[in-house]
């Protein structure tokens, strides 16, 4: 069976879980914030609260990081 490969670029939803953890580290975050991010959007699927589908996890994780008042990348 033939692996899909992704680009880790943002748009592939839903994104390895290893580029969200490479994204969180470049942006002086931990890994338990990246999994808690990952765990999250999996279990809604990668839609937005309003049901409609992610298109681009990086922008979403920016957000996420922002909100959080942890300072953005």
């Amino acid at each position: 069976m033939r692996r899909y490969q992704t680009s880790g670029l943002g748009r592939d939803i839903p994104p390895e879980r290893e580029y969200v953890e490479i994204y969180f580290l470049q942006c002086k975050k931990s890994i338990e914030a990246a999994s808690e991010f990952f765990a999250h959007y999996s279990r809604r699927y990668w839609r937005s609260p309003s049901g409609e589908v992610i298109h681009d996890w990086k922008r979403l994780a920016w957000q996420w990081i922002w909100n959080r008042r942890a300072g953005a990348c």
